[in-house]
């Protein structure tokens, strides 16, 4: 039986096609909008929250709350977000979409959807409805996984989100 090498394992594949999906997207987006993808990111979770708390835009980009605050505030400079005071928490604000913002965050969701049709050209559209619905259990059976060894680690053990 052949030796298994690092190639083998699913966290490795995945992990070198999402680097190389970075690459083509920071190739798209940075010389025409001049945004980061991390930018993007947030643009794009904002567009579907419409209005959040940064706590919560941090979450649902997976980013820590420090690395999304220093994303949003030069998006605020660049007129891209709005903030506005919580009624339900003052200590916090709220986050939108500027029309500006909108606007960007359609127009590059759109060349988004461009290029994800070209990364799947090779596939049938059942192919990628079926790879789309295996990465969705994969990912909930991996939350759950995390969410175990999380609880048992200790806090200094607790890995942050890679930076981009």
């Amino acid at each position: 039986m052949p030796r298994s090498d690092i190639r083998d394992l699913f966290s490795f594949q995945l992990q070198r096609l999402a680097g190389l999906s970075t690459r083509i997207a920071a190739l798209s987006i940075r010389p025409r909008f001049g945004i980061t993808s991390r930018e993007w990111r947030a643009l794009a979770v904002l567009s579907y929250l419409h209005e959040a708390p940064l706590q919560e835009l941090a979450r649902h980009s997976g980013l820590l709350k420090s690395q999304m605050s220093r994303t949003v505030a030069g998006l605020i400079e660049r007129g891209l977000i709005q903030r506005s005071a919580n009624p339900e928490d003052g200590r916090s604000i709220l986050l939108r979409l500027s029309p500006e913002g909108e606007r960007v965050a359609d127009e590059i969701l759109a060349m988004s959807h461009g290029r994800n049709d070209r990364m799947l050209a090779g596939l049938s559209p059942g192919e990628r409805a079926l790879l789309m619905e295996l990465l969705h259990r994969v990912f909930r059976t991996s939350h759950d996984y995390y969410g175990e060894i999380r609880r048992l680690a200790p806090e200094d053990d607790i890995p942050e989100p890679d930076d981009e």
